[in-house]
């Protein structure tokens, strides 16, 4: 257990190497070198050992050999719903359906912000997970972006910025399930108890907590704003600028390899829109089965009612069966259509495998140094020792927001930093109060901006980490070059960071006006002040085009 300033050390590796280098597997694995290396106090064979047992347990291999074990997976799952969603787009292009889609959007989208609108309200549509959001949007938008000369990074970025954030709002959505359990599970109950903190009903505080997710309402709200008024500066700018003047989508550089096949000669004059429209919505339609089959949903062997079904899924068992179920049913489609033959499918299976390995080795990769900072390091409790100290008691949700996008952005996990701060915030929130436990709601002024600044926190500092799957799957999906994603990304996030930060200045020193007044002032306020940054930064761009590039 390290818990020093040398825990921060491994992240600030990888960034620094990624941004050197570009080559993101190559820093991801120095990153895991340096960070085995600190954790075993520099001792090579030991260093070595530990990491090819964190990656081992991260690829979960081992665990699809028993079926006790089997559907407790949650890496191994989601690493095959990618390389089945890399199959379904091989599928969906040779097919002809993207290339009909296409088609069909030249016809009814006029530009490149009509595109990207488009983006936005499909990311709206698939608001019940950011995983599915990420993967399925980008995969769908980006043969459509590309028509306009959007450059990939600007795709990946609107993909990423409405997938966690919009995700977390709703009731319904797997975060919904997983932050009510991290409620109950740090001392939220009606049962008084010994481990009972507040007595409270975890469903009714994730529900309070809502308006004081500043951070998801400032940063939608911002992503609309620089869509509809065309905002850019930066290296954004930059890369926009590239795709009008030349076309090339990926700023400058060579194209990712994605290797998907063309459509089929015999399907390109045949194309049909249908061949796009129902592997999307089958697809769709698959991940709310695999959601409900996973909540144990009555009709399918369980005991809960629809809406507890949903509430209480599993991200990755969803992804796994509705993945699984959408490939099996989309493959019968294709083939009574005669778009894909039986003999040609095993070849499309294997472009799809290829397609998305590169994308899976990263990931693996990143979960390999997140529980090593996580577990091993413990990079999250240092930064919130550093961050969260003897602060007057107003400013504890803009502390606890900065502290948790600090450690979020670390170890690229935005649960993991939810659990490592719930348990120093709720009971410090307490003693700060001079309350006995279990506490009373009613007394507690503060706690709905807390929750809901650690909750913010870590989805922000997820939104930018290098190493988050989030991240990750935003810009495989999209098919944009990972470090140029990360850092296009940041320019576009800062603003927002820095608005959510005055909005839990504003809400703390309100608390005592009542949570109406004091999450209203503090949401119209931020996002008063990020548009109007987003605003100055595209008059500088303008006025001083060659200073952006």
């Amino acid at each position: 257990m390290v818990n020093s300033w040398l825990s921060l050390m491994p992240p600030v590796v990888v960034l620094a190497l990624g941004f050197l280098t570009q080559r993101v597997l190559f820093s991801l694995i120095c990153g895991i070198f340096s960070a085995a290396l600190i954790a075993k106090n520099f001792a090579l064979y030991d260093s070595v050992h530990m990491i090819f047992y964190k990656l081992w347990i991260n690829i979960e291999l081992w665990k699809l050999a028993s079926w006790g074990t089997f559907w407790t997976s949650w890496n191994a799952f989601v690493c095959i719903f990618l390389f089945i969603l890399a199959i379904l787009v091989t599928l969906i292009a040779y097919s002809g359906g993207a290339h009909a889609c296409a088609n069909f959007a030249r016809r009814h989208i006029k530009d490149a912000r009509g595109v990207q609108t488009s983006s936005l309200l499909l990311s709206t549509f698939f608001f019940i997970d950011d995983y599915f959001s990420c993967l399925m949007v980008g995969s769908v938008m980006h043969p459509l972006t590309d028509h306009f000369k959007v450059p990939r990074v600007k795709l990946a970025f609107l993909v990423d910025a409405m997938a966690a954030p919009l995700a977390i709002l709703c009731p319904i959505s797997s975060w919904f399930a997983a932050i009510t359990g991290f409620l109950t599970e740090n001392g939220i109950s009606l049962q008084p108890g010994p481990q009972t903190l507040v007595l409270a009903d975890p469903l009714s505080v994730y529900i309070r907590t809502l308006p004081f997710l500043f951070y998801s309402f400032i940063i939608i709200g911002s992503v609309w704003f620089i869509v509809r008024y065309r905002i850019s500066y930066g290296s954004m700018n930059k890369q926009e600028t590239i795709a009008e003047t030349t076309g090339n989508l990926f700023g400058g550089k060579e194209s990712v390899k994605q290797r998907v096949r063309t459509v089929a000669v015999r399907n390109q004059k045949t194309a049909s829109i249908i061949d796009f429209v129902f592997p999307v919505i089958t697809l769709f339609i698959s991940v709310i089965v695999g959601m409900l089959f996973s909540g144990e949903f009555y009709l399918l062997g369980g005991n809960r009612s629809f809406f507890g079904a949903l509430q209480h899924s599993n991200a990755a068992i969803t992804l796994f069966v509705g993945g699984i179920l959408a490939l099996g049913i989309i493959s019968v489609f294709f083939l009574m259509r005669d778009k894909i033959r039986i003999n040609e499918m095993p070849i499309l299976y294997w472009d799809g495998i290829k397609l998305m390995a590169p994308a899976i080795a990263i990931l693996i990769l990143a979960w390999t140094l997140g529980d090593i900072l996580r577990d091993d390091l413990l990079t999250g409790q240092y930064l919130a020792s550093l961050v969260v100290g003897s602060v007057p008691i107003a400013l504890l949700p803009a502390m606890f927001f900065v502290a948790c996008l600090a450690t979020s952005f670390a170890i690229g996990s935005s649960w993991g930093t939810i659990a490592i701060f719930l348990p120093i915030a709720l009971p410090m929130l307490i003693a700060l109060l001079n309350l006995k436990t279990p506490a009373h709601i009613a007394d507690l002024s503060l706690l709905f901006p807390l929750l809901g600044a650690i909750f913010s926190g870590a989805v922000a500092g997820d939104h930018i980490s290098p190493i988050s799957d989030t991240t990750v799957m935003s810009s495989t999906s999209t098919g944009s070059h990972h470090i140029d994603h990360v850092q296009t990304q940041i320019t576009y996030t800062l603003p927002v960071i820095f608005a959510t930060t005055i909005a839990y200045v504003i809400t703390g020193l309100l608390a005592a006006y009542g949570p109406f007044i004091s999450a209203l002032a503090a949401t119209a306020t931020g996002l008063a002040s990020g548009i109007m940054i987003f605003y100055i930064l595209n008059i500088i761009s303008n006025r001083n085009p060659n200073g952006s590039q």
